[in-house]
């Protein structure tokens, strides 16, 4: 007897489910075409950044030589008139592919207050200049460096373009720029004219008090203080011409304005000699009463200080003031003896 199989009508609707289930992933659509490639990320573009120049500000030659040692050698007077002395300097270098032909620098010499130097040099690719000296005075507003009265030298040499700014003479303007050379960085050895303190300065602590009119004004010489760094003098001003000690407090909305500047202008001199300078970064503070004025250090040896004032707020001179100080052999430590001296 033959055995009979039957399915029953459930078991063939599963495994039919199955069997669809099974075959889902072998059946698609015909097509001629190979499956695609996956797109590539587009390669990200370069971005340019923008042209920026920042300038960078030095009160030493040596510290500019040697931050430029292993690019380029600076170009600097040779000679400058007695009394000279570096004052400060600037780099204004750029980001870009070639910044050497954005980089600019400028060197400013003093001696005393007012009478200065200007040295600037930019590559020839950045600007233009003539190939022989040029002689002319300063045209007010064309650049920072341009002052009253002033007068400029212009001159292209190695790739480079020259501009000599001063008060001096075309004589000596010319001479200065005669004597400008490339002076590479040289460790432990000073550039021209880098201005040296004294090996041994003076300390001490003055408490003048001496007075002197002028013009219905009346400046006094407060006090000196002399340390390594430089020599601090206070002036208290009074007169007719300036601003009262203390004013009437008034209740006011507005804030309250600082005070003029004093636009003092005085030439200082130690025993006789060469006008001092006014160190940089130091200058001169005020307020409506007093002024603090930062000259040079001085050698612990100095005799006398003498201080020509010829301007103050616009009122003129002069006020000379002469101060003695103690010689060296009899001077007191105010380390020791915690009291200046007055002289």
């Amino acid at each position: 007897m033959r055995t009979r199989y039957t399915l029953r009508p459930g078991l063939a609707a599963v495994v039919i489910i199955l069997f669809l289930v099974a075959t889902a992933g072998c059946v698609g659509p015909k097509t001629n075409e190979p499956a695609a490639s996956p797109v590539p990320a587009p390669e990200p573009v370069p971005v340019t950044p923008p042209h920026h120049s920042i300038p960078l500000y030095s009160f030493s030659l040596y510290a500019m030589q040697k931050n430029l040692a292993g690019g380029i050698n600076l170009s600097l007077p040779t000679y400058l008139p007695d009394g000279f002395f570096f004052f400060t300097g600037s780099l204004v270098d750029s980001f870009s592919d070639s910044p050497a032909d954005n980089r600019h620098y400028s060197f400013t010499y003093h001696r005393g207050q007012d009478e200065w130097v200007t040295l600037s040099e930019q590559s020839r690719n950045s600007t233009t200049c003539p190939d022989g000296p040029e002689y002319r005075l300063a045209e007010l507003g064309k650049t920072l460096m341009q002052r009253p009265g002033s007068s400029e030298l212009s001159w292209g040499r190695d790739g480079w373009c020259f501009t000599l700014s001063s008060m001096l003479s075309r004589e000596e303007m010319e001479k200065i720029a005669a004597s400008v050379e490339p002076a590479p960085y040289r460790e432990g050895v000073m550039p021209p004219y880098e201005y040296q303190p004294p090996a041994h300065p003076l300390v001490r602590q003055y408490h003048v008090n001496r007075s002197i009119v002028a013009s219905e004004t009346t400046i006094t010489f407060e006090s000196l203080q002399c340390t390594p760094d430089g020599c601090t003098a206070i002036f208290g001003l009074s007169g007719a011409s300036l601003p009262p000690d203390s004013l009437s407090p008034v209740v006011s909305p507005m804030p309250t304005l600082p005070p003029a500047n004093p636009d003092l202008h005085a030439e200082w001199r130690v025993d006789g000699g060469r006008p001092l300078l006014t160190m940089p970064g130091g200058s001169i503070t005020f307020n409506t009463t007093f002024v603090s004025w930062k000259i040079e250090p001085l050698p612990e040896d100095s005799r006398e200080l003498s201080v020509n004032i010829s301007r103050v707020r616009g009122i003129s001179g002069p006020w000379v003031i002469v101060i003695p100080l103690e010689p060296a052999a009899t001077r007191t430590d105010p380390a020791t003896s915690g009291q200046g001296v007055s002289s």
